[in-house]
């Protein structure tokens, strides 16, 4: 088989090749999820076209020209991260390389391609580098170069033209592309954005009636070891549900039970004196420590109460997370959502570990027919929780819990214009559980594994 690509054999191991490069890399941010690459290799110029939903779910279609023909070769990628002495490390492995133009030549000299792959290294100094690009699988020091370039790629770029670099026009793919696109650019027009917009409400209402959502919210922000991590997720789960209430045009409300107000009487109180109606979207998240009982059989945990770790662990220090659910599930709320991000283990198992995430959490426009379908469609309970019976779950006060990270990237990619299956929680809550699996299996080097619990009694209304 030819191959136009240099491949070296070597034996270095990739980790130890990543210290040689500490002071020269700097953090690839993945906060959206299109990005153009462009290397060379042997007098060749490759441009890449990378879809990135997740450490365990991306591809690159790698567009070039070799012998007067233009081709075109998918890639699947997988990623780790992890941090070694205060720096930071990310490697793309890429895997799977299939031509999706023809592959010509015979059948004998039909080319063949290795699959590329990316380093990155940073520390809080560095800043500003492209990564480094080898087809070595080893990913010796002499193989690895600088790419020519990098960029995130904004949506209006996708035009056409440059779509059918790297796409067929029959793929599904590109006219996802497409829609996601013009979806995009309408949304930049004011008038047209007004007219669709109430025009979407008044459609909304009359297939779905009018709803409200109701987000509340117990956050252990004040607790010395984990309270910097608990204050990310409430960030990120905030503007999470307050943007999808705002996007499907709902009214929204939110109740907070965080810092100097964190008892369990004000708990109570708050869902208590919930009263949502009959139509309506209650969702419930906590962050913070949890345990078992030492005669528990119930498989989700329960949430401890506490600002500080000198308060006497008792009943009124503590709430289960089944009771929560059986409480709302009263209220009579059409969709009730419950997710906690805590331990599911022995009382006093800490769950901060120094492993940093990047927050690849690919949110392009959503699709509002797919949030419709979720939250609007759907009847019934939920209810999640970040780890099983004798397991810790862990986060740092970057990213915040590895569970709630896992479930953002999950759902963000089940109502992305780059997914065509149909949305559903169920899909959701899989892809989370995988997600966070990944995280601490793969990802994460001190970290113990952690399976998310979750059930779901959801049907369409």
């Amino acid at each position: 088989m030819e191959n136009h690509k240099k491949s070296i054999k070597t034996s270095y191991i990739w980790r130890i090749l990543l210290f040689s490069f500490f002071l020269t890399l700097s953090v690839p941010v993945f906060s959206q999820s299109l990005y153009e690459i462009q290397f060379s290799a042997s007098g060749v110029k490759y441009k890449g076209f990378l879809v990135y939903f997740n450490e365990e779910d991306a591809y690159m279609r790698v567009a070039y020209t070799f012998n007067d023909v233009y081709n075109v070769v998918n890639i699947d990628y997988t990623s780790n991260s992890g941090q070694e002495d205060g720096y930071n490390y990310f490697v793309m492995q890429g895997k799977n390389p299939k031509f999706i133009t023809k592959n010509s030549g015979s059948r004998v000299n039909q080319q063949s391609y290795n699959p590329d792959h990316f380093v990155w290294v940073w520390d809080k100094n560095t800043k500003g580098e492209k990564p480094f690009v080898t087809d070595d699988p080893n990913f010796s020091e002499e193989s690895l170069k600088r790419v020519d370039s990098y960029k995130e790629l904004k949506v209006s770029e996708l035009t056409d033209e440059y779509l059918h670099q790297f796409y067929w026009d029959n793929e599904k793919e590109y006219l996802a592309f497409q829609n996601m696109r013009d979806n995009e650019l309408d949304s930049h027009v004011a008038q047209e954005h007004y007219d669709n917009n109430t025009t979407q409400q008044q459609n909304q209402e009359a297939n779905y009636g009018a709803a409200k959502m109701h987000l509340v919210m117990l956050v252990n922000s004040s607790i010395g070891d984990i309270g910097a991590s608990c204050e990310t997720d409430s960030r990120n789960i905030t503007k999470e549900f307050e943007d999808i209430a705002s996007a499907l045009k709902v009214d929204f409300r939110k109740y907070e039970v965080k810092g100097s107000s964190f008892t369990k009487t004000n708990a109570m109180q708050v869902l208590n004196g919930l009263n949502p109606g009959s139509n309506d979207i209650v969702v419930f998240y906590y962050s913070g420590h949890g345990f078992r009982w030492s005669d528990q059989t119930d498989a989700y945990p329960q949430m401890d109460i506490r600002a500080s770790p000198y308060t006497k662990l008792t009943a009124e220090t503590t709430l289960s997370v089944s009771s929560v659910y059986n409480l709302l599930d009263k209220k009579g709320a059409r969709l009730n959502i419950v997710i906690t991000d805590c331990c599911n283990s022995d009382i006093g198992i800490n769950k901060m570990t120094e492993t940093s995430f990047l927050a690849g959490r690919s949110y392009q426009t959503p699709h509002i027919e797919k949030l419709q379908k979720l939250f609007l469609a759907t009847k019934g309970n939920l209810i999640v929780t970040s780890s099983s019976a004798g397991q810790v779950s862990w986060s740092n006060s970057v990213n915040g819990g590895f569970f709630t990270l896992s479930f953002l990237q999950a759902f963000h990619e089940e109502i992305s214009y780059l997914k065509t299956q149909e949305p559903s929680w169920e899909n959701i809550l899989k892809k989370s559980h995988a997600n966070t699996v990944n995280k601490t299996d793969t990802g994460c080097r001190n970290c113990t594994t952690q399976n998310p619990v979750y059930y779901t009694k959801i049907s369409k209304r």
